[in-house]
């Protein structure tokens, strides 16, 4: 076998279909005029070796003596022709018109059945409908009197053996009764359209249509002769009276690809007919009168008609040349000069610009011109130099009669002398085309030519057996580099009086075939031939002529194939690397190197290529399936979509290059034993030669790797065509054909979808063979042996254990029904990395029905993780599931398999639904387990979730993409297994969070759990009963014990910020109007500054300010003094009647929530504030008032004494009234103190009063008072401080 490393994983594909599509890209075909904007060319090439012909005769066949008997009995008219169609002459004697096979040589049809001259014949395509099938031909017949149809049957069946075995198929004609009078008019041309249109041209100058059908109508008769070409008026005058005939027509051609028709007159102008869109009309499209005149001042050396001041001017022939092979050119005539005149119906500018989008429209409108475009001069066989345009005054003069085109080939009859014609033939010469369109895209047209004589006056040419069939040249067969390795070589039949000459093209793998053939072959000539055609078309050719069959390789003899093997080893090249091309061009043969030089393959490694991808191109871009519906019934139905005799053709040929390559070991040389030797002059170091070695055996191996999967495609195809697809198709799914159908052969091989649809058509055709209850034994191994890469080993295995389930199913015991289960799970989990999702599903759903529970869950579960032992899934599911990520596709793939088994358990809910039965789960995918975990938290079955104790629970629930639902199960998970500690940091974390659902009152519900949990978790510590953070273990229990409590304050210190925010929601709410601040305040937490700013001080809400304060610990004397002012003259005025009252419950309410913070409930501030209402409002006040509100508002006594008598010591030196004012809220405050201590034996800690503090203060009052003569004030204080001196 071909020993090289052949290229991993989908490398190969990608790389040959590379190298395919470039050869397919590198513009081979097309070697038309329209490829440069010449209007003129006359460039020929001389061939090497020089004596190399274009076309060769291959052999002679002579009239049988029974025509020539015939032709003796001639008395009027003798006409003679070619039916290519159906591989017969025709030819006329007087009124009997006679059919010979030339292939057959001797079996000639005779017609004798009317007894007019017939004086012209021609083969068309019959009408749809009239005919029956077998027709698939009508002979028109014309005479004098009348034209008539006959039916041509044609059998080529005989024609499925080789070519020239002397068989030409069989005819018989067919009497139809459909004729039309000819009125004395001798119709001189016949053709027809593909639609059954005939047209013909008649001797009187007019153009007729023979109209028919299948039957006589009620005002139609069933045939008639329709004049195209006469006026109304021209109906109402006799013939005689006629001034003057039009002129009479010498030829037509029909293009039904543009729905024209071409008539050549015999002044030599050309008329154009539009046939109209849809084929059924007939209207004056152009008339062309002056076309020597327009070629002549189109080339200046156009020497014919007027412009040589010889012979007028004459038109040999017309070809239609088809949209295949150009867009823009429409008809070649052939002059009887020898030059060919190129026609376009397209604008120039449309030709220039416009080119692509044409044939989709040309049929469409009527042509806007019929334009001479370029001249085409004739050869001169006379010169040995290669010709161009500057040298044809002194030519050969041509006398040309006939003309055949086709393909880009020409083939013109040149009279010769009397008795010999000389059949002058010019084909592109393709290798000089393209070596010049590198430099310069739109170069000139260039071609070979030669001559061959023939005997006899030329009738007829026309090619046989082309390679183009009947719908058209390919645009690789107007190349003949292109085509070798697909076309046989193309031959053609000329018609002589003599009989038919067959002769063959001749190729440039011909010329280098007959140059290696000669006995004294120099290294000179194979310099000269490589230097023409370049090294990778050489080396296309040597392929060419070494990968076919033995009995073809040994009918050359030894000569030929060794000179082909020399040239290729020895003249071949080498890769090496070269500079770097301008940006942004890449050739087929080039490998790109980073930052550096390339590396341009060898002629060898890009011949082989050319000749691969020339071989592949029949069927490389064709569907391999299509869907058809059925005749009877009209059911779709999945067929093959390339016939198995073109698939055998391209396989031959593939098969014959792998012969080459595995019997020619050192065409790719082994890096270490054979690597060539360096050129001496090479200046690379030796590294660089193996770079290049290694990627010229790269390409290589990707190249024989693309030949082995196509020809094994081909293999496949072949063998559902033998057990007839379209069969057994009709058990796939209807969206499944509908997916199959369509498919490119190239898809098939070089593409993942075409992988898998393989594995479905096997599928499929291992299903169809178990419903036959036949063994895949057979199929199996037909598959392994000739398909290897679409037929694996897994394959067998699969399709084994596919064999076993299906017993299993039918087995009457259930231990064999479960024997053959577990032999099916052990075969498919052995394979489980190359099973696809819907094999899986497939697969599990057939285990299902026969109760293997387990084993759906252990194969879906093995599939996943052998197609992902990288486990890619879980980082691509852990980033969040990126955008256009590689590792969507192997994700994907895993939740298939998962869903199986989570399917299972949803169907069996009842008896799963419990922790002992899902622990029985594998436990160690851990994507899985979160896959399983959502089916249990969808179906509220999160209990179970905490029972399973499953390892992944915690991941689970803390990884990102998290849910509430989620992470009141997390904190929930943790309180279970008794880790408050981390429990209390969720429930924070959820206090804070952004997510959906949590308000303002849940948010101080998750603070408040979060103390508690955190409380707990301390004493836990301290306690020494477990550890919150196992996994910091290094940490001591003060340490943690530290962390948790910083944790706490700050929960604690959140906890009242929180309800701040509530206080303002609350207020907000209401308010009313306020809905957007309200709906705000619960989405998040605040900060204190937030809440000041944002809500409190903009919307004036006084008390939150307060509580502000509190919580920020902010102290700011002038502000809260402000603050508290507002809030009591608002409450104050207020209330009218009960003012100092409303105050003193303001007061209270506040108090108990601020104090002791001296931020916001400042106590002197407050106390002096009551004062002063007080005053405000005597009639209000009553005594103790300003000690009884803060005693209230939860200020001990104590506190409340401190703030009085600081304020007293303030104004005890100036406002006497204030000062007894104050004295006497003291006393008050102290007699209330000490009513509440009576009878009781302990003073509360912190409501004791500082009683040494009030004596040595009531003391000072006394003397203050003394001072100021109030005896009453000094006789009240005195009592106090007695009672105080009593009791303490």
């Amino acid at each position: 076998m071909f020993t090289y490393e052949v290229a991993k994983g989908e490398g190969w594909t990608t790389t040959a279909k590379l190298q395919i599509e470039a050869i397919r890209s590198i513009v081979e075909g097309q070697p038309l005029p329209e490829r440069g904007r010449a209007v003129s060319s006359g460039e020929y090439e001389l061939a090497i070796p020089s004596d190399w012909q274009v076309i060769t005769k291959q052999r002679h066949i002579q009239l049988p003596d029974a025509l020539f008997e015939q032709y003796d009995l001639l008395e009027c008219r003798c006409f003679m022709g070619l039916f290519p169609e159906i591989k017969r002459a025709w030819i006329t004697v007087d009124h009997r018109l006679f059919l010979w096979n030339y292939e057959d040589e001797s079996d000639f049809y005779s017609f004798e059945d009317q007894e007019q001259i017939i004086v012209s014949v021609a083969l068309v395509k019959p009408k749809a409908g009239v005919f029956v099938d077998t027709i698939k031909h009508v002979l028109v017949v014309a005479t004098p009197l009348e034209v008539f149809l006959l039916g041509v049957g044609y059998d080529a069946g005989k024609l499925a053996g080789m070519r020239g075995s002397g068989s030409g198929g069989e005819v018989t004609l067919f009497a139809t009764q459909i004729s039309v009078p000819a009125d004395g008019v001798a119709m001189t041309s016949i053709c027809g359209t593909s639609d059954g249109r005939v047209f013909m041209s008649g001797n009187d100058g007019s153009l007729y249509e023979f109209s028919y059908q299948s039957e006589d109508g009620w005002l139609t008769k069933k045939a008639k002769k329709i004049n195209l070409t006469s006026t109304f008026a021209s109906y109402f005058v006799p013939t005689f009276l006629s001034a003057k005939h039009d002129m009479a027509a010498l030829s037509m051609v029909v293009d039904d690809e543009r729905r024209l028709l071409y008539v050549l007159l015999q002044d030599a102008s050309v008329k154009v007919f539009w046939l109209g869109a849809d084929g059924s009309k007939f209207l004056l499209a152009h008339h062309h009168k002056s076309i020597a005149t327009s070629a002549a001042m189109l080339c200046s050396q156009f020497l014919e008609g007027a412009a040589g001041g010889g012979a007028a001017f004459e038109i040999a022939s017309m070809h239609v040349i088809p949209l295949s092979e150009s867009r823009t050119l429409s008809l070649v005539a052939i002059t009887s000069g020898g030059s060919r005149l190129y026609f376009s119906p397209v604008r120039r500018t449309q030709r220039y610009y416009e080119a692509n989008s044409l044939p989709a429209q040309l049929a469409e409108h009527q042509p806007e011109v019929f334009d001479l475009v370029h001249v085409r001069l004739p050869p001169d066989l006379q010169s040995t130099t290669p010709r161009s345009m500057q040298s044809f005054a002194s030519r050969q003069i041509l006398n040309v009669h006939t003309g055949f085109y086709r393909n880009g080939t020409a083939l013109l009859a040149h009279t010769w002398n009397e008795d010999h014609d000389s059949i002058v033939g010019a084909a592109p010469a393709c290798a000089q085309i393209q070596a010049r369109m590198v430099r310069q895209p739109r170069a000139m047209l260039s071609e070979y030519a030669s001559s061959a004589r023939v005997e006899g006056r030329t009738w007829a040419i026309a090619e046989i057996d082309s390679a183009s069939g009947a719908e058209g040249p390919s645009p690789a067969g107007l190349n003949d580099l292109a085509s070798v390795s697909v076309a046989p070589t193309r031959s053609f039949a000329v018609l002589t009086n003599a009989g038919v000459i067959i002769l063959e093209k001749q190729r440039p793998v011909d010329m280098l075939r007959a140059l290696l053939a000669r006995p004294a072959l120099q290294d000179s000539q194979l310099h000269e031939f490589i230097s023409v055609y370049g090294q990778d078309e050489t080396c296309a050719m040597c392929f060419t002529i070494l990968c076919v069959d033995d009995y073809s390789l040994h009918a050359m003899g030894m000569q030929v194939p060794n000179a082909a093997r020399r040239i290729l080893f020895e003249y071949g090249g080498v890769p090496h690397y070269v500079e770097p091309l301008a940006p942004g061009f890449v050739t087929g043969g080039d490998v790109a190197v980073a930052n550096g030089p390339r590396i341009e393959l060898s002629g060898r490694h890009n011949g082989l290529a050319k000749y691969l991808a020339r071989a592949l191109q029949p069927v490389w871009s064709r569907p391999a399936t299509l869907t058809k519906k059925e005749e009877r019934g009209g059911d779709s139905r999945l067929h093959i979509g390339i016939p198995t005799t073109d698939l055998v053709d391209v396989q031959e040929r593939l098969r014959g290059l792998q012969r080459f390559l595995n019997n020619n070991q050192r065409f790719v040389p082994d890096q270490l034993n054979q690597m060539p030797v360096q050129p001496a002059d090479s200046s690379r170091p030796s590294a660089d030669v193996a770079t290049c070695w290694n990627a010229e055996s790269s390409s290589l191996a990707a190249l024989y790797e693309l030949s082995v999967r196509a020809s094994e495609v081909i293999s496949f195809l072949c063998l559902l065509s033998d057990f007839n697809l379209h069969v057994f198709s009709d058990s796939i799914p209807e969206a499944q054909r509908k997916s199959l159908s369509g498919l490119l052969f190239s898809q098939l091989v070089a593409s993942e979808a075409g992988r898998l649809a393989c594995k479905e058509l096997i599928l499929a055709l291992i299903n169809s063979q178990l419903k036959q209850r036949v063994s895949i034994d057979s199929v199996s191994d037909v598959l392994s042996k000739s398909c290897s890469s679409i037929f694996s080993a897994s394959d067998t295995s699969l399709y084994k254990a596919l064999e076993y389930l299906k017993l299993a199913a039918e087995a009457e015991e259930g231990a064999e029904a479960v024997a053959l289960a577990n032999e099916a799970l052990s075969l498919l989990t052995s394979i489980s990395s190359t099973l696809t999702a819907k094999q899986v599903r497939d697969i599990c759903q057939q285990f299902e029905a026969l109760g293997q529970y387990t084993a759906v869950a252990s194969l879906s579960l093995a599939c996943a993780s052998e197609s992902d032992p990288n486990n890619d899934a879980l980082a691509y599911w852990s980033d969040g599931k990126p955008a256009d990520d590689a590792r969507a596709s192997i994700y994907d793939k895993r939740m298939e398999c998962y869903k199986c088994v989570i399917e299972l358990l949803d169907k069996r809910r009842a008896s799963v639904l419990n922790a002992k039965s899902l622990a029985q789960l594998p436990n160690n995918d851990a994507l899985f387990q979160f896959e399983l975990y959502d089916w249990l938290v969808n179906n509220d079955q999160t209990a179970l979730l905490f029972q399973m104790r499953a390892p992944f629970v915690e991941k689970y629930l803390s990884l990102e993409a998290r849910t509430l639902e989620k992470c009141d199960m997390l904190w929930h998970f943790y309180i279970h297994e008794n880790q408050f500690g981390k429990a209390s940091v969720v429930q924070r974390e959820l206090a804070s969070s952004s997510l959906e659902g949590i308000d303002l009152t849940r948010r101080i519900e998750y603070l408040s759990l979060s103390i508690s949990n955190g409380k707990i978790a301390i004493d836990m510590v301290r306690g020494g009963q477990t550890r919150v953070q196992p996994a910091r273990e290094l940490l001591s229990e003060e340490e943690e014990i530290n962390e948790l409590a910083t944790l706490l304050r700050e929960s604690e210190d959140q906890l009242e910020i929180a309800q701040v925010q509530l206080e303002i929601q609350q207020q907000l709410r209401a308010l009313g109007g306020h809905e957007m601040p309200v709906h705000d305040l619960d989405c998040r937490l605040f900060t204190v500054s937030e809440l000041y700013s944002e809500f409190a001080e903009p919307l004036k809400m006084w008390d939150a300010m307060l509580l502000i304060l509190k919580a920020s610990n902010h102290d700011d004397s002038r502000m809260v003094e402000g603050i508290w002012l507002t809030i009591l003259r608002t409450v104050l005025d207020d209330s009218q009647s009960t003012g100092l009252m409303a105050v003193a419950s303001k007061v209270s309410r506040l108090g108990s929530r601020l104090y002791p913070s001296a931020a916001a409930f400042p106590l002197p501030l407050i106390a002096g504030i009551l004062v002063g209402l007080s005053q405000e409002r005597p009639d209000e006040y009553r005594t103790g008032y300003v000690g009884d509100t803060m005693v209230h508002a939860s200020v001990p006594h104590w506190a409340v004494f401190e703030a009085l008598n600081t304020l007293y010591v303030k104004t005890a030196g100036g406002d006497v009234a204030m000062a007894e004012f104050l004295v006497r809220e003291i006393i008050a405050l102290t007699s209330k103190w000490m009513e509440s201590k009576c009878g009781d034996s302990a003073d509360s800690a912190e409501d004791s009063m500082p009683v040494m503090a009030v004596d040595e203060a009531l003391s000072q009052y006394i003397v203050n008072a003394t001072l100021n003569n109030n005896v009453a004030l000094k006789n009240e204080i005195q009592h106090v401080q007695e009672h105080i001196r009593r009791i303490f």
